[in-house]
């Protein structure tokens, strides 16, 4: 089925903020997302107001709407929530995942790429999201593979920031394979512990690497980068 203009002008909108297509604190235009998006202004001031419930953009007053920055307390907003959902996911997925889904989980761990290579990075990157749904999917509970999903889009607004690849070396594979370690032996706990454990070594090392590897689009608060935007 054919998408209306509106979910048409929500996805593309959403997928340019996503992969930092449209920076952190960029005015948006509804005149020239229209433009670009070859549509009409309703469509898009539409997908700007659902895209605003979602905090993906902020209305400031009288200005308009702007990309929302990225602030060192969304960073650790999304792990915190990432560890309570996936944890949960994993100990689901040790009860009710069938013998599909666990060699699929077994086929996407792998997580390698090649240090200072940008684009072995961003394939590494993808396929450490795919396993993290696939996780959630495992768990046969829609509603959490929807936040999941959520949570992931925002993971990949950071890492479109750029990163300095060094602190992210130490590769995922490992800590991947211990959770599905658990969920094939059916140790809801064990599943839940590695998960944890795994996302708070990649939430440590993801702050590392933005805040002090010379990311300067990440703010310390958000009142920091809502004054910033309005004294643009």
């Amino acid at each position: 089925m054919a998408l209306s203009r509106r979910d048409h002008a929500y996805l593309e909108i959403k997928r340019r903020i996503v992969h930092g297509e449209l920076a952190p604190g960029m005015p948006l235009s509804e005149v020239e997302l229209a433009r670009q998006i070859r549509t009409s202004r309703t469509p898009v001031r539409e997908a700007l107001s659902r895209l605003l419930e979602e905090e993906y953009v902020e209305r400031v007053a009288p200005r308009g709407y702007f990309v929302t920055p990225i602030t060192v307390t969304l960073i650790q907003n999304v792990f915190e929530v990432r560890r309570l959902l996936e944890g949960a996911a994993a100990a689901r997925a040790a009860e009710f995942a069938d013998p599909a889904a666990i060699a699929r989980l077994r086929a996407l761990a792998t997580c390698e790429y090649a240090s200072e290579d940008a684009a072995s990075f961003r394939k590494a990157a993808e396929a450490n999201g795919a396993f993290h749904l696939a996780v959630a999917q495992a768990s046969r509970n829609a509603i959490i593979v929807d936040l999941v999903r959520h949570c992931l889009d925002q993971v990949t607004r950071f890492i479109a920031l750029g990163i300095d690849y060094a602190p992210l070396q130490k590769s995922a594979s490992g800590e991947h394979d211990a959770v599905v370690d658990a969920i094939e032996r059916r140790d809801p706990e064990g599943a839940r512990a590695a998960v944890e454990r795994h996302l708070d070594g990649s939430s440590r090392r993801m702050m590392d690497a933005l805040i002090h590897g010379g990311t300067y689009a990440v703010t310390v608060s958000r009142a920091a980068a809502v004054g910033s935007i309005e004294a643009c």
